[in-house]
């Protein structure tokens, strides 16, 4: 827990920086989430969740830290940096690079990775939006190919919008755990995941958000997991509070 206060610590210094420079739009948040689950994979049973995120010029930085209440599985920390460009007026295009640590892992899980990505959207009336993207982590060797559908509800009484989105994915990988002794490990599985999320906005610069979560994964490795998760069906809900600069 003291990670994520010197981080939140760091989050309101950087962020109150750039908000009186003016350039550059901030966010932060902190989340608490029932179950940390990633391209259908269990990662951590309930952790709590820092974000920072700039964005300017069609760039975006940021970091994320995660940590598990449950002392014995690993906390995770990652930056990326990302720039989008318009192809056309409803077509955006972006390149990405994220490494990413795990934080107190178990003996031969792997400890640190990072992947490239290129993503494509495409903005559709009526609130709906679709998103292809494919990924490569360098140390893992693994390709993730997914396909994302985004829908906005407009909820007109509240004021608000409902989020809705749904994924299905492919992962492959030819070593799984790079830092671990003996041959590589070779796999791969398909999943799928759906969200609806509901963002209330609270003041001028924060914004109240819960969500309702599920994804499944299709017979994948135990070790695409650092908490050697089995696939399976996943539910879990999520609360928490951002602040935009």
């Amino acid at each position: 827990m003291s990670r994520l206060v010197l981080f939140f610590s760091l989050l309101a210094a950087v962020s109150g920086l750039y908000a009186q420079e003016g350039e550059t739009e901030v966010h932060s948040s902190v989340c608490m989430s029932s179950r940390m689950v990633w391209r259908g994979v269990e990662s951590s049973g309930a952790t709590a969740t820092g974000v920072f995120q700039f964005a300017r010029d069609g760039w975006r930085v940021g970091a994320d830290i995660s940590q598990p209440f449950d002392r014995d599985e690993p906390g995770e920390g990652k930056i990326y940096a990302a720039y989008g460009w318009k192809l056309a007026k409803t077509v955006k295009l972006e390149v990405s690079a994220c490494p990413r640590w795990l934080i107190d892992a178990r003996p031969g899980a792997t400890k640190h990775s990072g992947e490239a990505g290129l993503s494509a959207v495409w903005e559709l009336p009526s609130g709906f939006s679709v998103e292809l993207a494919g990924f490569y982590d360098w140390r893992l060797k693994a390709n993730t190919l997914a396909a994302t559908v985004n829908y906005s509800q407009p909820l007109k009484n509240l004021g608000a919008y409902l989020e809705w989105s749904a994924t299905v994915g492919t992962s492959s990988a030819r070593d799984l755990r790079p830092d671990a002794v003996g041959p590589a490990i070779r796999d791969s599985y398909s999943y799928y995941a759906a969200s609806v999320r509901l963002p209330y906005r609270i003041g001028a610069r924060s914004t109240l958000f819960g969500g309702l979560h599920v994804a499944e994964s299709d017979g994948q490795s135990r070790f695409w997991s650092p908490v050697l998760a089995s696939g399976g069906f996943h539910a879990w809900i999520d609360v928490g509070l951002s602040f935009d600069f």
